[in-house]
């Protein structure tokens, strides 16, 4: 069943990706828009060129510098992109099946909870 959007009590929502219906607000709300700017590339937003990030070309690199390459831009780009969220730190390993795994922990300034969220690369 469909989400009454009308009968939300708060502006900060989305739909959920990968449903049909659903919605996902505050601390979920954050998650996934950190989980979008870092999967997004820079410029393929149609009217938001600013949005996503640059950090594709680095995965290719060998795993120290792609894992401080990304780092570096995350820094940067996420407080930018959603400043409903304070950047704690960022680490990064190189899985066995090639793949970076990025854990992002955060701290969601409405609540001054910490949370984290990880994001793998191809």
């Amino acid at each position: 069943m469909a989400a009454d959007i009308t009968k939300l009590t708060t502006k900060n929502w989305q739909h959920e990706r990968n449903t049909i219906g659903k919605v996902v607000t505050e601390t979920d709300d954050i998650k996934q828009c950190i989980h979008t700017i870092c999967t997004t590339r820079k410029g393929k937003v149609p009217f938001m060129p600013e949005f996503g990030t640059d950090i594709f070309e680095a995965v290719g690199e060998n795993s120290d510098d792609a894992i401080e390459i990304i780092t570096a831009v995350l820094t940067k780009e996420i407080p930018l992109q959603e400043p409903r969220c304070e950047i704690t730190e960022i680490t990064g390993i190189k899985t066995a099946e090639g793949k970076v795994k990025i854990t992002i922990y955060y701290k969601e300034k409405r609540t001054g909870i910490t949370q984290k969220t990880e994001i793998y690369l191809n």
